[in-house]
């Protein structure tokens, strides 16, 4: 199976992750299509592999098997990163080397239209990054009144003009439900061209960024995972973390840098490593990719 999601900045992460001990074990917390695991298996290391998909589990099983590795190398598992340590609790010994989470929505859910994550694919309003999720964005749409709405748009999405929208929002659900990613991005587009305001990226970016932040609480799993993960880390290994808009990139940050306050480590990027040109133009998605990384003393 080809097409699959590329993990941006692969080679700086592979190289700052050093896979130099053979049979180390590195957490990939967001597998995704399991790119980053595949590479350091390549050198040697061991995966244990989390994403809340199954869809993404499925695949990126089948890709690391179809490169030849087995169940010896690695172990996948269903769940959220926020709760490693029940995810853990076979293999509670296990310390890892180090730890790579890439926040973003892979290729395969934004590119089916059943999964809701893009404005671009026509198909419901779902964005669960899990399943068995029971809110989807449909859901907040259609039943947050007009300030919840606003409070959503500003704070998760940053969308100036999150109140505008919200308004428009309301009036259109009363006439007829908002089921589609087509009804909402239409919406938000003719907000922009009343305000006759043209931006670089696509009008409906913001709101759908805030959306699939509340579906799946990625904030809230940010700021519970990142410490437990931290416990599972040995001396000397790394957490890297790979964010995509600066809510997540704050959460980082904040938390790096309370971090060595305590004297817990070190924070080995003053400023987040991104995309070099030649990477932007294959991958555009990596554009809004920022690497902070933090190593445990």
């Amino acid at each position: 199976m080809d097409n699959y999601h590329k993990s941006v900045l692969r080679d700086e992460v592979l190289q700052i992750l050093r896979v130099s001990i053979q049979g180390n074990w590195f957490l990939d917390a967001t597998l995704g299509d399991g790119g980053y695991a595949l590479e350091i298996l390549k050198r040697g290391g061991k995966i244990f592999g989390v994403d809340v998909d199954p869809q993404a589990l499925e695949r990126a099983k089948g890709r690391l098997q179809g490169a030849g590795y087995s169940e010896q190398d690695f172990k996948l598992i269903q769940g959220n990163f926020r709760d490693i340590d029940n995810l853990l609790q076979t293999d509670a010994e296990i310390k890892f080397a180090g730890a790579i989470l890439d926040l973003g929505v892979s290729s395969l859910q934004l590119e089916i239209p059943e999964r809701g994550f893009s404005f671009a694919k026509a198909g419901l309003l779902d964005m669960r990054m899990d399943p068995s999720l029971e809110v989807r964005a449909l859901d907040l749409i259609n039943g947050l009144n007009k300030g919840e709405l606003y409070e959503l748009f500003n704070k998760y999405g940053e969308e100036k003009f999150a109140k505008s929208i919200a308004d428009f929002v309301v009036f259109a659900r009363s006439i007829k439900r908002i089921e589609t990613t087509k009804e909402l991005a239409d919406l938000v587009v003719k907000v922009y061209q009343k305000k006759g305001y043209r931006e670089k990226i696509h009008p409906t970016t913001r709101v759908f960024q805030a959306l699939r932040i509340a579906v799946n609480d990625e904030l809230n799993v940010l700021e519970e995972g990142l410490p437990k993960i931290l416990g599972k880390i040995k001396k000397d290994g790394f957490i890297l973390v790979i964010s995509f808009h600066s809510l997540e990139d704050r959460i980082v940050k904040n938390t790096f840098r309370k971090w060595q306050k305590l004297g817990l480590g070190e924070i080995l990027t003053k400023k987040p490593i991104t995309s070099d040109k030649a990477e932007v133009e294959q991958n555009p998605r990596s554009r809004s990719a920022k690497l902070r990384v933090f190593k445990i003393l």
